[in-house]
């Protein structure tokens, strides 16, 4: 039975879904560690305003809140299309 994740190409190399998800992987990695940079240089307190409500909070939180929150509906919409 043969391995369905490498398959030869016409030219003789091999290709597979290792190669791919770690193309992504370290794609992801890199934007992570850009985003985190992102963040940790924009500490100053700033004032959000929330429709109504204005929030004063660092900087950073903000930057870290809108990254966890776009982290998971990335992922949801990745999970949805499957």
């Amino acid at each position: 039975m043969a391995d369905r994740s490498v398959r030869a190409s016409r030219s003789g190399r091999t290709t597979g879904t290792s190669t791919r998800w770690s193309s992504r992987w370290t794609l992801g990695v890199i934007v992570l560690v850009l985003a985190l940079v992102f963040v940790l240089e924009n500490r100053q307190p700033v004032a959000i305003r929330l429709w109504i409500p204005v929030v004063i909070m660092p900087q950073w939180a903000a930057l870290t809140i809108m990254l966890v929150l776009g982290g998971v509906t990335g992922a949801l919409l990745s999970r949805r299309r499957r």
